[in-house]
């Protein structure tokens, strides 16, 4: 069936990766297209992070609540207890919940993608009421509850409009989510964005919220990416696509973007290829950066043994040998 503007609700597609690897700038450049907008801000904090809308529905991912062995219906007390229970713990979540979007994801003082908040893109009182009726009907169904918390988010925005196709948000952990997010969207798309691993480090011990020193961002990374390949067992492959950075600003630019174009069933248009060529660009990738930034024997053998691991078990590491 074609896509129609008047009947169809914007599908989400969910961009992560490790950071610092193009998931922004990648939901930028889809941003420009006629039938796309990203979320406002981009990464919405409040959905795919610890203590954030999917820990609230599900349980924090440490909890293993959808593996739980069933309870046959003939044991009445014993379904009960453990729906009473649920219920009580689904409550204090949504409190804590709570104070996080107002104390934390609110207002952000930071540039892109950490800042700004949640504030740039809904009012205070459109969102207090959109958390005050998921509350009240969440434990009736509290993953129906939490995609018409989202539904009635993105709608919300200040620049919705019923004209998209799709709804892009950018948060990294997204794809280590992946397992509740298809659960809450069952169509949704997924992109993987994978950049050389040692570059990623390279860039994140810069930072001050990340790993501090390169040995640590190997064991940071490999945690990481090892929560994205679980993440990605969730999702079916016509609703997956991995790229790397490289290839869609340095190695292979126009056939990367093309399926790009190709996965997500939608028309090229001048503004997103203009995006394209001028902003990604080889600067973008830095590709190599790590061999001036973190001069080490002991960080070029760790980080050997670290691939070696991923590579036994099949893990994509987002690293490209030329």
């Amino acid at each position: 069936m074609a896509y129609s503007p008047k009947t169809h609700i914007p599908v989400p597609i969910f961009i992560g990766g490790t950071g610092r690897s193009g998931t922004t700038i990648l939901g930028d450049m889809l941003n420009e297209h006629s039938l796309i907008r990203t979320s406002n801000p981009t990464e919405i904090k409040f959905l795919a992070n610890r203590g954030g809308l999917l820990d609230v529905i599900f349980g924090s991912q440490s909890s293993n609540i959808l593996k739980r062995q069933q309870i046959s219906v003939l044991y009445f007390r014993t379904r009960r207890e453990r729906k009473r229970k649920d219920a009580l713990a689904r409550t204090i979540r949504v409190q804590e919940f709570r104070e996080k979007l107002w104390q934390k994801w609110w207002e952000i003082d930071a540039k892109p993608p950490h800042g700004p908040g949640l504030h740039v893109g809904i009012m205070k009182e459109v969102l207090t009421d959109i958390v005050n009726k998921f509350e009240k009907s969440m434990n009736k169904s509290p993953a129906r509850a939490g995609r018409r918390f989202m539904d009635r988010f993105i709608s919300s925005q200040f620049d919705s409009t019923s004209k998209k196709k799709y709804w892009v948000e950018t948060t990294p952990m997204n794809i280590s989510y992946a397992q509740h997010l298809t659960t809450l969207y069952p169509q949704a798309r997924f992109i993987v964005m994978r950049r050389d691993p040692r570059d990623v480090i390279a860039s994140l011990i810069t930072k001050d919220w990340g790993p501090s020193t390169p040995l640590e961002g190997i064991e940071w990374i490999e945690k990481r990416l090892r929560s994205d390949a679980h993440g990605q067992s969730f999702i079916p492959k016509s609703q997956l696509l991995v790229i790397n950075l490289e290839d869609l600003v340095t190695n292979n630019p126009e056939q990367t973007y093309n399926k790009i174009l190709k996965f997500l069933a939608i028309e090229d248009e001048p503004a997103v290829r203009t995006f394209h060529q001028e902003k990604m660009n080889g600067d973008l990738a830095s590709s190599g950066r790590w061999k001036s930034q973190i001069d080490s024997p002991e960080f070029v053998s760790a980080t050997a043994q670290m691939l070696q691991r991923l590579k036994d078990e099949a893990i994509e590491s987002g690293l490209i040998l030329m």
